[in-house]
C-alpha cells in the first residue's frame, strides 16, 4: 500500500507491504552496497542470466533466503518497490525473470520511480516472467503487480506475461493478489488493446478493461479472493494518525478482525497459515517513509507482524549477519527469522496473546519514531544503530521467554494440529505442555 506525497498528511510518501508466502520460508533483510564499476557482463538471477550493468545503487532488500531477488525494498535514491503475485490468463510457462528479480533489478538500476518502472517493463518485455516462485514447487509460477514510489510520485504497475499497464497514484493505492487496473491506466505495453482483441478477450467494438481482459475469474484464482482485505485497507488509509502516519501503517499491516490468530477473517491483513483453508503466512513486513530530505525504512525481519516489532534498517545497517550461503530451509540458530518462530509459534498454540508483549512493542515503536525524528546528520546513523540494537535485544528477550516458559497448550483442532506438524517439518522445538 502507498500514500503519495501529495496526499499524505505530512507531505511524505508512505509505503507498507506484507510478504505473504509459505509459512516455513525464512526471509532475510539485506543491505547491499552501491557498485560503481562492475566488470562482469552477465548476471545470474533466480532462473535466468541477463546482461549486467556496471553501476548500481545501494539497496535494502527483504528476500526469501533461496532466491536472488526480493519481495520488497528500497534504494539510496529514495525508490521503494513491493511486488504482489497475480494470476493471469497470459502467463508464460517458460523460465524467465520472476517478480522478486524485477523488484531487485528496479531498485539497483532505477534513479527514481519512473526510471525503475521503465527498467522493470523493459526487462519484462525482453525476458518475460516465469519459473518457480516457491522453493521445491516447480509448478508454482505467477505474474506480478508492483507499487513503485519515490519522494515525488508513486505508480501501480500490473503485468500479464510480457504485457503491462501502469497508473500514477494521486492519493492512496493498495494491491492484493489480483489485477485492479480497469480502463483508467496512464501507460501500457505496445499494442495492448490489439493483443487482447487478437486473443479474443475483448470484442472488437469494446474498450480495453485490463483487469477483466487479462485477469482470471475468481473461481480459478489460486490466491483466493482479495477484495475484502484490500477494501479494508483502502478505507483505513485516509484515517491514519496525522502526526505519526508511519506508526499507523505498521498497525494496518498487523490488522486482524479476531482477537487470536487461530480465528480468521477474509479481511485479515496479517495472515496466519492454517492448512488447506489458508496456506499463506505473512513472512515479512516493511514500512517506508521517503521525502526529499530523508528516508526511513523499517522491517520486521520476522514473520507475523502482529507478533513482531518493526526495526530500523538502512544501507549500512542490516538487521543481521549475511546468511545467504546458509541452508535456511529448516530452523537455524543464527537466523533472526527462525529464532523468532519460537515466539510466534508458541503464541499460536497458547490460549491468549501476551498483553505485556503487545504493550511493550507499541510503546517501543512510538519511542523509536520520536527518537528518529529528533536525529540529524551523523547523529541519525548513531541513533538508528542504537535503536536497532535495543529492539533486537528486546526481541531476543521475548524469544528466550517463549523458549523457557512452559505454556498451557490450547486444543484448537485442525489449527493446532497443522502448526504442530509444521514445527516437526521445520525443526522448531517448543516447550509446550
Amino acid at each position: 500500500m502507498v500514500i503519495a506525497a501529495s496526499a499524505s498528511p505530512d507531505g511524505v510518501t508512505h509505503f507498507g507491504k506484507n510478504s505473504n508466502r509459505e509459512p516455513g520460508e525464512c526471509q532475510l533483510v539485506l543491505a547491499l552496497p552501491a557498485v560503481e564499476y562492475d566488470a562482469n557482463t552477465l548476471l545470474k538471477c533466480t532462473h535466468l542470466s541477463i546482461t549486467q550493468v556496471p553501476q548500481r545503487y545501494a539497496i535494502v532488500l527483504s528476500k526469501p533466503w533461496w532466491c536472488w531477488g526480493g519481495e520488497m525494498g528500497a534504494n539510496d535514491q529514495g525508490v521503494v518497490i513491493g511486488s504482489e503475485a497475480v494470476s493471469t490468463r497470459n502467463h508464460e510457462p517458460e523460465p524467465g525473470l520472476i517478480g522478486m528479480d524485477l523488484v531487485r533489478l528496479g531498485l539497483e538500476r532505477g534513479r527514481n520511480a519512473e526510471e525503475a518502472m521503465k527498467v522493470i517493463t523493459s526487462l519484462l518485455q525482453t525476458h518475460g516472467q516465469g519459473g518457480a516462485c516457491q522453493l521445491g514447487d516447480s509448478s508454482f509460477s505467477d505474474d506480478n503487480s508492483f507499487i513503485i514510489a519515490d519522494a515525488n510520485e508513486a505508480w501501480i504497475l500490473e503485468t500479464a506475461g510480457r504485457h503491462w499497464a501502469a497508473k500514477r497514484v494521486l492519493g492512496t493505492a493498495v494491491l492484493s493478489s489480483e489485477l485492479t487496473l480497469a480502463t483508467d491506466f496512464d501507460r501500457s505495453s505496445y499494442a495492448l488493446p490489439q493483443y487482447a482483441r487478437l486473443k479474443g478477450w475483448v470484442r472488437k467494438e469494446e474498450g480495453l478493461n485490463f483487469a477483466e481482459a487479462f485477469g482470471r475469474t475468481p473461481h480459478r484464482h489460486p490466491f483466493g479472493k482479495s477484495h475484502p482485505r484490500r477494501t479494508a485497507l483502502l478505507e483505513s488509509l485516509p484515517r491514519l494518525d496525522r502526526d505519526h502516519p508511519h506508526l499507523g501503517m505498521m498497525q494496518l499491516l498487523r490488522q486482524r478482525k479476531k482477537s487470536h490468530p487461530r480465528r480468521w477473517s477474509k479481511e485479515d491483513v496479517a495472515l496466519h497459515a492454517r492448512g488447506t483453508s489458508r496456506w499463506l503466512q505473512t513472512t515479512g513486513s516493511m514500512v517506508a517513509m521517503v521525502s526529499k530530505r530523508r528516508q526511513d525504512f523499517f522491517f520486521t525481519g520476522t514473520s507475523a507482524p502482529d507478533l513482531s516489532i518493526f526495526k530500523p534498517v538502512h544501507f549500512d545497517l542490516p538487521l543481521e549477519d549475511d546468511l545467504k550461503e546458509e541452508d535456511l530451509s529448516r530452523y537455524h540458530d543464527h537466523s533472526l527469522w527462525w529464532r523468532h518462530e519460537k515466539l510466534h509459534r508458541t503464541i499460536l498454540l497458547t490460549p491468549h496473546l501476551d498483553d505485556d508483549f503487545i504493550k511493550e512493542r507499541d510503546d517501543l515503536e512510538r519511542e523509536m519514531v520520536q527518537d528518529l525524528a529528533a536525529g540529524k546528520g551523523r547523529q541519525l546513523l548513531q541513533t538508528r544503530r542504537k535503536i536497532r540494537n535495543s529492539l533486537l535485544k528486546w526481541e531476543e528477550t521475548w524469544i528466550e521467554k517463549a523458549a523457557l516458559k512452559r505454556s498451557f497448550f490450547l486444543s484448537m483442532g485442525l489449527f493446532s494440529r497443522y502448526w504442530l506438524q509444521r514445527n516437526r517439518l521445520d525443526g522448531v522445538t517448543l516447550n509446550l505442555t
